[in-house]
């Protein structure tokens, strides 16, 4: 195989890979598919094609979020993932050279991310349409229009909002033109468009893309002669490569490096190199990759003169090629046997393969193949001493050759058609023929000057930038020197700022444990310790003020003050007495006692809902208060509402359900809020409670007893250390009222004074 024919399958399967990097798929069929789309697109079409006639299309509610989602629905498909399908079906259908239905396929991927507003998608098929274009139907012109055209709608293009996105479509498009003016022998052009592609490079930051850049840049350089510097670029590509450990491109580098020591005749190198890429592609069965690379080691083979090694290596990249049914690839192999046979004088062997090798060419209409296969057979004649059967192939191939403009081949026909007219004894046309490839030399020695030239400017523009950093690296140095300095200070006064940041965070840490061990304390303080409800334990003892303040998350009434705002508040108090309490302890024992008392305590705590509130005053006795916006409601609904409360928990269990209850307003005296207190008015209700139990003693059964003065009692009237001896004497003066369950007179308690004078 030629130079120029392994050049242009490289920069194929570049192109291939490059699309195709940093692509990712939502769906598993599609990664499997993306996976085997360069080395076996077979599968990969048959893979995408199951995919998109088993899956039903479904519309998105949310398109942005597509990019983000799987397909946990294995019988649908989303829009992106078809459109991804599309690509990699027409991508494997390039590769194994069905372009029209590759192109077919491609516009359908378009015209759908077209309708669901994917303008990136969009973007990148009709990249991938002009690289069909270019690589499938050698049509660089339409391929370059396409591209062209394309930057312009990037550049006018609103739906891409993403600076990245757009900025990666660019580098593509400006990256596939590059290679398609690289291949029409537009030097300038393409290295311009390499430059401005390296622009974007660097904003994406990308290690894997550099590398990929580097050894794009120089396959280019190799592809115009310019070896110098294809070398640097080629070694810079593979040592990045072998420092971020990218396996795939360290292969790809050693190819590129094999066929640039291959043709500067470094054979030694080149066979190291292209060993070591053998040996990977091999590896990980790159069959199309590991195809190439045995037919470089054979070519090396053969120009070292080792017939027998080049036509093992040539057959088993023909093994290879004829697996991924590449007719083209396959013709020129049978091409490079035919030759080698032809060394080895091995005439059948030779015809054998020129004739497979011609009709091959013609199916897949490669002129290349074919002149080169008629210039072979005219060797071929010329050796058997068919002179003119040689000389008339020999001009059939040179006219083809000319026609296509393939220089090298040229060359070979006409040096050995100036022999044939020698061994013809015709010196006037064998000189003809000599004189026709020294100008062909000239004009290849001519371009390898200029070349020359072209390097030896470049090397110029080098030495020229070593001195400009070496300039550079010295004022780095200064610079580099006071920047320490500075980021001493800067650490020094960092690590200050961290210090003092620790301390004041250990600092609020501690707070923080402090407030709530003191929340803990407070609620356990305030809490009874069997039932678990609220309690009054402060309502005798007032806490300072700091320690009201630093309390504040609790109500007013947890810290002593059941009334909180006296002139405003107005309350219904109930003070009741539940007597199975204190019989289930003496009749169960103490645990069992407890349980029930902390079980009956969470009843309550359940069924009393804000703004009520309930308290375990003592032992067996409860306080509930609530809102009374109604001073006048009547009694015995409150007093039936507690005994509801209770029957509902003691009925299942079958226990003693009898209640004393005492029940006062807040205010007690309508003219005058303030002169009874929250303290006196525990006292009344627990005078109240205290008759509820003598009328308890005297009948069976619930028994409730209502205090309240009437609209015009006097403050006065209340005004004494004893407030039980006040509401009595209130009682029988008629400024309090009396309530009951019961109609019997009440015999209320004198404070145990013996000869009861309440006087």
């Amino acid at each position: 195989m030629t130079f120029r024919g392994l050049f242009l399958s490289g920069l194929v399967l570049l192109t291939t890979s490059f699309d195709l990097q940093a692509k990712l798929y939502s769906s598993p069929p599609l990664i499997e598919a993306y996976s085997l789309l360069v080395n076996q697109p077979q599968q990969t079409l048959i893979i995408t094609q199951n995919y998109l006639e088993q899956r039903r299309l479904s519309q998105p509610q949310d398109p942005s979020r597509i990019h983000l989602n799987g397909e946990a629905d294995q019988s649908i498909r989303t829009p992106l993932n078809t459109v991804n399908a599309l690509q990699l079906q027409a991508q494997a259908l390039s590769l194994l050279q069905h372009p029209e239905q590759a192109i077919n396929v491609i516009k359908k991927a378009e015209k759908i991310a077209f309708v669901n507003d994917f303008m990136f998608s969009v973007f990148e098929s009709r990249i991938l349409l002009a690289k069909f274009y270019w690589v499938n139907l050698s049509n660089s012109a339409t391929a370059l229009k396409m591209l062209n055209a394309l930057s312009v709608e990037m550049k006018h293009s609103q739906p891409i909002t993403l600076t990245k996105q757009l900025q990666k479509l660019k580098y593509q498009s400006l990256m596939l033109r590059a290679l398609i003016e690289s291949s029409i022998g537009k030097d300038e052009a393409a290295e311009k468009l390499l430059i401005k592609a390296k622009g974007y490079l660097i904003a994406f930051d990308d290690k894997d893309e550099t590398i990929n850049y580097q050894l794009t840049l120089g396959q280019h350089y190799l592809r115009h002669h310019h070896y110098d510097m294809a070398l640097d670029r080629l070694l810079s590509g593979y040592w990045l490569a072998v420092e971020n450990e990218d396996q795939p491109q360290i292969a790809r580098a050693n190819y590129e490096l094999a066929l640039l020591f291959e043709k500067r005749h470094v054979f030694d190198k080149a066979l190291e190199h292209a060993t070591q890429a053998g040996e990977y592609f091999e590896r990980y069965k790159r069959t199309q990759q590991l195809a190439k690379t045995l037919t470089l080691i054979a070519s090396i083979y053969e120009q070292q003169g080792r017939y027998n090694l080049a036509l093992v290596h040539y057959f088993n990249a023909l093994d290879q090629e004829n697996q991924l049914k590449h007719d083209v690839r396959s013709a020129s192999l049978r091409l490079n046997i035919a030759r080698v046979y032809l060394h080895l004088y091995n005439y059948p062997k030779t015809e054998q393969y020129i004739v497979q090798a011609r009709n091959l060419a013609l199916q897949s209409g490669n002129e290349n193949i074919v002149a080169e296969s008629q210039i072979l057979q005219g060797k071929l004649e010329l050796e058997k001493g068919k002179l003119d059967d040689a000389i008339t192939s020999l001009q059939a191939g040179l006219i083809s050759a000319s026609r296509i403009g393939a220089t090298n081949l040229q060359l070979m026909g006409e040096s050995i058609l100036s022999k044939a007219f020698e061994k013809q004894n015709d010196y006037y046309n064998a000189l003809l023929s000599q004189r026709r490839y020294e100008q062909l030399y000239a004009g290849k020695q001519k371009s390898a000057t200029q070349s020359n030239t072209e390097v030896f400017k470049q090397q110029q523009k080098m030495m020229e930038r070593s001195l400009k950093l070496e300039e550079m690296e010295r004022e780095q140095f200064i610079n580099k020197n006071a920047l320490y300095k500075q980021q001493q200070i800067s650490l020094s006064l960092i690590a200050v700022l961290v210090i003092m940041f620790l301390l004041l965070w250990r600092r609020q840490h501690i707070n923080k444990q402090l407030k709530q061990q003191l929340t803990k304390l407070t609620t356990d303080y305030y809490t009874h310790p069997r039932s678990g409800l609220r309690n009054l334990r402060m309502l005798n003892a007032r806490l300072a003020n700091s320690l009201q303040k630093s309390s504040a998350n609790f109500e007013q009434w947890h810290l002593g003050e059941i009334i909180n705002e006296p002139l405003s508040d107005r309350l219904r108090f109930a003070l009741f007495e539940v007597s199975f309490l204190k019989n289930i302890y003496l009749e169960k024992g103490y645990q069992q006692g407890l349980a029930a008392e902390k079980e009956f305590g969470d009843y309550l705590q359940q069924q009393v809902l804000e703004p009520a509130r309930i308290y375990h005053f003592s032992d067996a006795m409860f306080l509930y208060i609530e809102p009374n916006a109604r001073l006048s409601c009547d009694p015995k609904q409150l007093a039936d509402s507690i005994q509801q409360l209770i029957d509902n928990y003691t009925l299942p269990l079958g226990i003693e359900k009898s209640l004393q209850i005492g029940m006062a307003e807040y205010p007690f005296l309508p003219r005058s809020y303030t002169a009874i207190n929250d303290h006196e008015l525990i006292d009344i209700l627990l005078m109240t409670v205290d008759a509820g139990v003598s009328l308890n003693n005297k009948y069976s059964g619930s028994h409730w007893v209502h205090l309240s003065a009437i609209d015009a009692a006097p403050a006065a009237s209340f005004v004494s250390d004893n407030i039980r001896r006040s509401c009595i004497d209130g009682i029988k003066k008629g400024l309090v009222k009396v309530h009951s369950s019961t109609n019997n007179e009440i015999i209320w308690n004198y404070d145990h004074n013996l000869n009861k004078d309440i006087n």
